[in-house]
């Protein structure tokens, strides 16, 4: 057979960034909200990128910068895929006049230092007011205990005894309250039996208390190295991946304290266990 008769090798049309991204996300089930919750990317913007049109998206520099956080987020290579979205969107007309409207996550609108500093302080005030109310709240329960552990004795003589601390008869540790914190900002999701129970950004300073009447209460987070879970005064052990996102991890304390539990010691066989081989050895 001539070369001229050989069939021509066909190059496959390499994957541009936005399916790239798309096939990540849907490989790992997570919605357009949620990557926009965590990333913190406008959902318009993400979109946009997923589609492959880049009309109305920012300044390269910026949206660059979004393809890197998204693409962290999600366990890929950010810089080269940022890298591969400067070469996609060099051929793409941006109109520097081109209004946009205000929005957090938009770069070019983040807000001053000094203003963050101040709202971290506001967080820090409430949360500490809110340990403090907590604390005042849960007095008067413990008076009213009080008062009728001291009117017992005064009852007639043919009165049952009190039983001393009843209460000691269970562990406390699995009915300790759950509270969620951040050591940097993370996307939490929390929901009992369907029903969404908290589901924003985390800063460092805030923190998140599952109520106590959660049935099956699970925790999805962006970065699990960053969220700080604590059953009573017990941190717990490493929710996952620090790099990737961990999913339906549940909160009840019993679950949470496992993690921390310490394993038994690997049981070591019979120092008469090899007699058997040595005898049919020599026989």
């Amino acid at each position: 057979m001539s070369g001229e008769d050989e069939i021509p090798e066909t190059t496959a049309t390499p994957l541009r960034v936005g399916d790239k991204l798309r096939a990540a996300r849907e490989a790992q089930g997570l919605t357009i909200e949620e990557i926009a919750g965590i990333t913190r990317i406008p959902k318009r913007h993400l979109i946009t990128i997923e589609n492959g049109s880049y009309d109305g998206l920012p300044a390269p520099t910026y949206s660059a910068g979004f393809i890197k956080s998204w693409a962290r987020r999600l366990g890929l290579d950010g810089q080269a895929l940022s890298d591969q979205f400067r070469v996609e969107m060099g051929g793409v007309s941006v109109e520097p006049s081109q209004s946009l409207p205000y929005e957090p996550a938009d770069p070019r609108r983040t807000p001053p230092a000094g203003l963050a500093l101040l709202a971290l302080l506001i967080a820090v005030v409430v949360g500490l007011g809110y340990l403090y109310w907590r604390g005042t709240a849960e007095q008067p329960r413990e008076l009213a205990a009080n008062a009728t552990d001291q009117a017992a004795p005064a009852a007639p003589a043919a009165a049952q005894p009190v039983p001393a601390a009843p209460a000691q008869t269970t562990a406390p540790q699995p009915t300790a309250p759950v509270v969620i914190s951040a050591t940097q900002d993370v996307w939490i999701k929390v929901s009992d039996s369907g029903k969404t129970l908290f589901m924003n950004v985390l800063h460092p300073g805030e923190h998140f208390e599952v109520p106590a009447d959660a049935v099956a209460p699970l925790m999805t987070t962006g970065r699990p190295g960053h969220t700080i879970v604590m059953v009573g005064q017990t941190p717990v052990a490493s929710l996952g991946d620090p790099d990737h996102i961990a999913k339906d991890i549940s909160l009840k304390p019993a679950d949470l304290l496992a993690r921390v539990a310490v394993p038994p010691p690997a049981t070591q066989p019979p120092a008469n266990a090899v007699t058997p081989v040595e005898n049919s050895a020599g026989t």
